[in-house]
Order: C-alpha cells, then sequence, then structure tokens
C-alpha cells in the first residue's frame, strides 16, 4: 500500500471498521503480563515475583543455568522448529503459558498453531551473523531461517522478560544500560547448524565463561532488530510498536513515513539506517521519530497508530498492493511482467489473502476445500477461486457457453454446455457473502475479445444484467474477482483489446532475485550462492543495457531457480558449490531459449552475437571455480 498521509488519516478515522491481526492483540496482554511481574536474580538462581523459577529434569525440580547459552547448557534447545520452545514450555511447568508465547513471539511462530513459522510474524531476517535487518529476507516457509528458530529457543524466556523489565526503566541512564545488560543470544555457538564455520559463532573449547562468543553475538545483536522489537513494545505508551519486523520495515518504506523523515534534515534519516543502527541510537531516534508522527497526525491514540500500521503493513507489500487494487474498480486486474517472475505465484497468494486462508493449510488442502472445481458438499464458509489457463483455441463456448457438438459411436447430436466462468458466476450469486476469485492464466494468449464477447459491458458495469444467447439475463456477481496474468513478451500490451484494457487494472511484477537466498539456501553454501545471485543481477543489467533489450526483457527469478535441476546431491547431506557446468547447462538449456525468444532475428547480426558470447562467458566462468 502506498501510504500517504491522507490515506493514512483516512484510514486512522474508520480503523474500528477495518479486520485488525488478533495477533497484536495478544502481544499486547503478554507486554502487560511482563511488566506487571518483577524478575530478580540471586545467588546463580532466578526468580518471577519472588519464586524460584524451576525446571523438571528427570522427576526433579533444577535451577536453570544463569550463564550465557543457558539453555543448551541445561539441553532445553532442539534442532526442529518450536521443539525447544515447546520444551522450555512443558519443563518450566509453573511459567508453561509465559514461555509458551515468549518463545512463540521471538521465533515468529504462530500462537495457535504452535509448529508454524509465519513470515509476517517474525521479528529477525534469515541474515544469519551480519547486522542487517532491513534487507534481509522473511521467507520461511521450506527455507532457511535458522536466526529465528535458534533465537526462540536459545534464550530463556526470564532473561527476555528481564530485558524487557529494564527496557521499561523510565530514567535514561538505566534505559540506555537495558542492551548492554542484556543476556540475549542469537544462538549457541557449538554444534547448532554447521559448526565448522565462524559464521555461527563457533567455540573449540565450547566454555562460555570468558563469554567470547557471546561479546560476538551481542555486537551483531546491537544492530538488529529483535532488542528494539522488545524496547518499542515495553514503552508501548509512549512510542510507535509495529507486531513484526515486516510490518515495520513496509511502514518505513512508504511515502508517508520517508517524508517525514525528510523533514529531520540534519539528521539523514532512512529505513535502512533507522532499521540497522545500534540499539542505543534507535531508542532515540524511534522516540522522536514517534512523536513527530503523532504530532502530524494529530492524534494522542499511539496504541491506536500502532494497530493500524500492523494491520495494513503486516504483509509483503505486492499482496496488499494487488489486493487493494483487485477490491477497487472494476474487481478485475491484470498481473503482467518479464515471464518467471511469479505472476501465477502472486496469484495464489492473492487468493490466500482474499479467502482469509491461513498460512498453516497445506496447497493441496486449499485445493481440496477451495477449488470450485472440486466443490463437493458441504460449502465451506468463506468462497472459491478457479484457476484455468487461455491457448489460441481457447473459445466463447469454453468460457461462458454454447451449443456444442456431443459423439456417441457414430452417431452426433447438439446440447447446449454451461462453459466454467457462466457456472462460477452463477454459483457465487448463490452465495452473495462468500468471495469467489476467478484467475485466468496466461490470458493474452486467446482471441480475448471473441471469449469474452457481451462481457465486456458485465465486467466495467457490475451487478447490471446482459442478454446472453442460449442463456438469457446474466449478471457478473459483486462478489467474483478476476485475475488475469500475461507475460509481456509473449504478447504486446498493445495488442491487448482497448476496450478490454480499461476493464482491468494493471500490476507491473518484476524479477525478485533475492528469493533466491531463501529458496537455495538450505542446499548451496552462503558464499556460492551469493555470488551466483550477483551473476543473475548483473546477467539482467548487462541484458538490459549491453542487449539493449529494455527492462522488461528481464528473466524472472524462476528461470534462475531451475539450477536446482542440475546440482548434484551430496551424499553427506551438506551444502553444495555452484560450479562453472552447471551454470553452462543453465544457460544452454533455460537461459539461452529464452534469449533467442527476446531477440528474434537479432539474433543473426555479428554484433549480437559477440555480445551473447561475452554474457555467456562471464555468467559461467566469472568468479566461480569448477
Amino acid at each position: 500500500m502506498n501510504l500517504t498521509k491522507d490515506k493514512f488519516e483516512k484510514l486512522l478515522k474508520n480503523s474500528e471498521s477495518l479486520e485488525s491481526d488478533e495477533r497484536f492483540d495478544v502481544i499486547e496482554k503478554l507486554f502487560n503480563n511482563i511488566l506487571g511481574s518483577k524478575v530478580t536474580f540471586e545467588n546463580e538462581k532466578v526468580k518471577i515475583d519472588g519464586s524460584l523459577a524451576l525446571y523438571t529434569h528427570e522427576n526433579k525440580k533444577k535451577n536453570p543455568t544463569i550463564k550465557f547459552f543457558g539453555p543448551s547448557k541445561d539441553d532445553m534447545t532442539l534442532d526442529r522448529a518450536f521443539a525447544g520452545v515447546k520444551q522450555m514450555a512443558d519443563k518450566f511447568e509453573d511459567h508453561k503459558d509465559l514461555a509458551h508465547k515468549i518463545g512463540s513471539l521471538l521465533g515468529g511462530f504462530d500462537f495457535d498453531n504452535n509448529h508454524k513459522m509465519m513470515d509476517k510474524y517474525r521479528i529477525i531476517s534469515n541474515t544469519i551473523t551480519g547486522k542487517d535487518d532491513y534487507s534481509g529476507t522473511l521467507t520461511s516457509q521450506g527455507q532457511s531461517r535458522h536466526p529465528s528458530s535458534h533465537f526462540a529457543d536459545n534464550n530463556y524466556f526470564f532473561n527476555i522478560m528481564h530485558f524487557i523489565q529494564m527496557c521499561k526503566e523510565e530514567k535514561t541512564e538505566a534505559e540506555k544500560k537495558a542492551f548492554k545488560n542484556a543476556t540475549m543470544v542469537l544462538r549457541y555457538p557449538s554444534n547448532h547448524g554447521d559448526g565448522e564455520h565462524k559464521s555461527y559463532f563457533y567455540c573449540k573449547d565450547d566454555d562460555d565463561n570468558n563469554s567470547k562468543e557471546y561479546e560476538e553475538q551481542k555486537e551483531v545483536l546491537e544492530h538488529r532488530f529483535p532488542p528494539k522489537f522488545l524496547w518499542m513494545w515495553a514503552n508501548k505508551g509512549t512510542v510507535i510498536h509495529p507486531l513484526s519486523l515486516m510490518a515495520f520495515r513496509n511502514f518505513l518504506d512508504t511515502e508517508y513515513v520517508k517524508k517525514i523523515l525528510k523533514d529531520f534534515k540534519d539528521k539523514d534519516y532512512t529505513p535502512i539506517k533507522i532499521t540497522n543502527m545500534k540499539f542505543d541510537d534507535f531508542t532515540a531516534v524511534w522516540k522522536e521519530i514517534s512523536e513527530k508522527i503523532m504530532k502530524d497526525l494529530g492524534s494522542s491514540d499511539i496504541n491506536k497508530v500502532s494497530k493500524l500500521i500492523s494491520t495494513i503493513m503486516i504483509e509483503e507489500t505486492d499482496i496488499k498492493n494487488i489486493s487493494e487494487l483487485l477490491k477497487i474498480g472494476n474487481k478485475a486486474v491484470i498481473l503482467w511482467g518479464p515471464p518467471g517472475t511469479g505472476k501465477t505465484y502472486e496469484s495464489m497468494e492473492v487468493v490466500k489473502e482474499i479467502l482469509e486462508l491461513k498460512d498453516g493449510e497445506k496447497d493441496e488442502d486449499i485445493e481440496q476445500n477451495y477449488l470450485f472445481s472440486k466443490k463437493g458438499e458441504p460449502d465451506n464458509e468463506k468462497g472459491y477461486y478457479e484457476i484455468i489457463q487461455f491457448h489460441p483455441n481457447y473459445t466463447y463456448e469454453d468460457f461462458i457457453g454454447g451449443i456444442s457438438p456431443k459423439i456417441d459411436g457414430s452417431k452426433v447430436s447438439y446440447e447446449l454446455r454451461e462453459g466454467i466462468f457462466y457456472k462460477f458466476c452463477k454459483a457465487a450469486s448463490d452465495k452473495p457473502k462468500q468471495k469467489y476469485i476467478f484467475i485466468i492464466d496466461e490470458i493474452n494468449r486467446a482471441e480475448l475479445s471473441a471469449v469474452f464477447g457481451e462481457l465486456l459491458f458485465a465486467l466495467e458495469y457490475r451487478g447490471k444484467s446482459i442478454n446472453l444467447p442460449h442463456f438469457g439475463s446474466f449478471t457478473i456477481p459483486e462478489n467474483v474477482y478476476i485475475i488475469g496474468t500475461m507475460n509481456n513478451v509473449d504478447k504486446s500490451l498493445v495488442t491487448f483489446d482497448l476496450a478490454l484494457r480499461r476493464r482491468f487494472g494493471f500490476f507491473k511484477l518484476m524479477p525478485k532475485l533475492d528469493v533466491l537466498l531463501d529458496v537455495l539456501g538450505d542446499i548451496v553454501e552462503e558464499e556460492s550462492l551469493k555470488r551466483y545471485v550477483e551473476k543473475c543481477k548483473k546477467l539482467n543489467e548487462d541484458m538490459v543495457n549491453e542487449l539493449s533489450l529494455g527492462e522488461d526483457y528481464q528473466i524472472g527469478q524462476a528461470y534462475f531457480l531451475k539450477i536446482k535441476d542440475f546440482l548434484k546431491e551430496n551424499k553427506e547431506d551438506k551444502k553444495v558449490k555452484i560450479t562453472s557446468f552447471d551454470l553452462e547447462r543453465l544457460w544452454v538449456y533455460n537461459i539461452e531459449p529464452l534469449l533467442e525468444e527476446y531477440l528474434g532475428m537479432s539474433m543473426d547480426d555479428d554484433e549480437i552475437k559477440n555480445e551473447l558470447t561475452k554474457l555467456k562467458e562471464s555468467f559461467e566462468t566469472d568468479d566461480i571455480k569448477s
């Protein structure tokens, strides 16, 4: 969402009508609970409200280890996501709910679906050792997510409580000491992950008494978002407090906030600087920014503002923008851009957003429960989606319906058949409270004006009837949303019928090559993967500049992800390196055919041939050894 001041004020005025994320309320109650208690440390023992915090081990009550990396010392941490959090909650029987909720908060786990890590709820990015939470990715499904899961089960819940309580101290000096005295760690320094890499804070003697590894981690953590998040919520009565890193980053990237930051002319504040600045600097800066925003909005309810920010900024911005575009106007949108940029994938993400499906639902379950063509009994309460693909032979009869031949042996008869879109709209009109989303993949591959026919009028004037041959009166119901996808290199937007174009909103999707870091992160060595992503980005830049193809002819991430097909399986279950041979096969089988389609007859030009040879050699051999 391109949030401006006018839009923000309008949303703030009508915020009661917005469906807010209930996680915000859960976190608020959790922090009230934490701030209403008292954690103290006496003689190597921890007390919560004066009572010892003990855990159960072999049917005996024990004092937890107060030293750094305590959970690992007490065998609390586990390699499976959420398992360490669950074990901690189970062993601290008297504080089960606190341990569970704090662990879920740190790891970005859904409070209800405990094992499910949700990107929108995470408070730390995938960056393992760097001081960057601004550009680090937040993708967790099937991807490397060590920082979140290890942060959740390598920190005792009472240490987090103590840090929050120190952050709440009203004295300036005490507040400044909050991070200095914190005992938070990113991850255990030895056997978690690949211990031979220093990037995992490895220590040979596995002795934390001199705390060298802790100090190394602390230096990184001081720049990261989690302690800032905890500080914001500890001071939720005086500073803006979004519920996650994604909401925070998306908010900083809005037009409104960037304009606010320009008002601090002598400070040179930018979203990336604010996100990654040191803890002590951040606390002063965020107070200043919060005060400026609240004054600018003319509001005194900082909790209401924070809740609104969390509600509208919680998702990745593309999905929010597409959903917003789809819900206004004609309720029809075209996702377009270069091949391989995830248009069909984004369409399904929008379906999940509109139908309000939980992230925990598997793709096969979503298809079984919500795909219209598999619709059974009983009805679900949310609605349905359908996905079809247009092609040159797709007809009006396929889409709307008409008289079609029926062959029975040697006999030919004719019958009236309803097309898929006609059936879809008819079902939607019977269930006006449900939402129906119709996806047309490769929409520009059919003769659109012929396939849509009379629907041109119905698309523009929702709820108004048109007369269809054979079917009579017909309307496209208000609860039907249409998403089309198209590759602009297959057929130019200019050929997209002008009368039809104005019935759709258009949203452009460009390559997102940082996705490669997420998807390949579990199988490719970190440095090798970074070099590969740099190569892919450079290839796209060279295509624009050296081949003069233009930005619309870049290569989407799906093509570069095909490198997985050529990576050798490592029997020792170690991460692999991308070799020049892997790159050569990717070029020959995937990239070169696409470039030939892009260039067409220009492929015969000697100058173009020379440039392609240079691009191929650079892509295959530069900085990567076989």
